[in-house]
Order: C-alpha cells, then structure tokens, then sequence
C-alpha cells in the first residue's frame, strides 16, 4: 500500500479530473467510498490514466446495511461497490464506520472476510473503528483488519487506539490529516523552514513518520499534489517530532 493515497469525499463532480491529476503526477493509491456517489468518477479516470489497474492501489468501503447486517447484504454492498466502479475487485475494501450494533459489526466483518476469500478484494479493514469496535472483530478470528483508517492530525490524535492497531499489526491510516492543525503554529513554520518545505509537509510528514500511512485531499491541484507525493524527500528530527507531538489541542474519539 503506497504512504500516501488521494481522495475527495463528496466530490463526484470534479474527482474525474482530481483522480487523473493524481495518477499522471506519480500517485498510486485512490481512496473512495460508496457514500462519496463518486465511484463512477474513480473508475473512468484508472481507465482513462493509461495505466494498468495492477499499477494502482484502490480503496473503497461498504456502509454497515442495517437493521439485521448480515453476511450476505454485505457481500451484495460490496459487488454494488464494483459495479460502480466498473472493476472486478479493490486492492483495500473498508467498513465505513462500525455499526450501532456490535453484533452487526461481527457480522459485517464475516461479510468481508467472505467477499476477500471471493477475491473482489485483495485486502480487507475497517475504518472509524475504536479499540472495542476492533476487539469485537479480532475476536471472530480468521482474516483481520489489515488497517483503521481514522481522523488524524497534528491537533487531533487518538493516541491509545493507534497503539491498539499497531500493537496487533493492524496498519493505521490518517484521513483528514490537515484538518484542525493550526498553521499559524510558529513550531511548524520554524520546522517547515529548516527543511524547505511547506508547513502542509511537516504535518503530513509527522503523521508518517509515526509509521502511519494517509489519506490526502489536494483535488487536482498540481503543485498540492507533488508535495503530497515527495513526503520520502525529508526527514524530521526526534527532537521536531517531540516540539510537533506537543502541538495537540483535540483529542480524537474514533
């Protein structure tokens, strides 16, 4: 899975232009989801990029179709995923967010574990899931999450449930990684200076550098693409990520 994949959440009118900008600049990895009515968009633009679909990661997810979840109304989702998408399957296909009912969370999960064992998704996770959502999971055994992706940020963090997934190898991924970060933070302009890089950089370098990947954001907007894309370009010191950890004002609950 590349460090960093693009999506647009409630986008589908221009993500055609923003999903082909990514893939023509160098972008691998395309984040959408059945609730972002944008899948349609994703697809045209991996068939239109010229390049292979074996040379890009895409992510989608499923919503929880409740009441009574079961395994089979997610495996319908799931194909309902594809369909839009004109793919026969995902590289990373996601539950959105866990359901009211912890039973129907089990049961979504054993749908997901069908539609992996089917091949429409080569790995399969969860996102918006806290430690109880992904205790309840990990205890049907089999296949499991191999990631959460959850709201992260320089300002906001849930630090314990990042300790959780990373504790049972449980890859975490940050979307909305530039949300709520202060930029008029005189510690990140000061570390964005010594590197030559932007302050949008040093937040997202913050967050990889915690051994988590992320779901950017910078539409087809070319210069906001190529940094997003060059986070392997620098470094961070222990002693900046200590003065950027300290930045927090949230916390996040997931």
């Amino acid at each position: 899975m590349p460090i960093v994949s693009a999506g647009h959440p409630d986008d589908g009118d221009t993500e055609f232009a923003s999903a082909l900008a990514w893939i023509h600049l160098g972008g691998v990895g395309i984040d959408t989801a059945f609730v972002y009515q944008n899948q349609d968009q994703v697809g045209e633009a991996v068939r239109q990029s010229g390049k292979n679909r074996t040379e890009l990661f895409i992510t989608t997810k499923v919503v929880c179709p409740e009441p009574f979840t079961s395994e089979q109304k997610v495996v319908a989702a799931v194909k309902e995923d594809l369909k839009e998408l004109k793919m026969e399957y995902v590289d990373l296909m996601l539950i959105h967010f866990p359901c009211a009912v912890t039973g129907d969370s089990k049961n979504a999960w054993k749908g997901l574990q069908e539609v992996h064992a089917l091949g429409l998704a080569r790995a399969i996770g969860v996102s918006n899931f806290g430690i109880s959502d992904m205790t309840a999971v990990l205890s049907l055994g089999g296949v499991k999450p191999a990631i959460n992706q959850c709201s992260m940020s320089l300002d906001s963090h849930d630090d314990a449930t990042i300790q959780f997934a990373q504790s049972n190898n449980i890859t975490y991924q940050a979307y909305s990684p530039l949300r709520h970060v202060n930029f008029s933070d005189p510690r990140i302009a000061s570390v964005a200076k010594s590197h030559n890089v932007s302050s949008a950089q040093v937040a997202l370098r913050w967050i990889y550098q915690q051994d988590v990947l992320i779901a950017t954001s910078p539409g087809a907007n070319e210069e906001y693409i190529k940094e997003d894309l060059a986070l392997d370009s620098f470094t961070l010191t222990s002693a900046e990520m200590k003065s950027l950890s300290s930045i927090q004002r949230l916390t996040a609950t997931t």
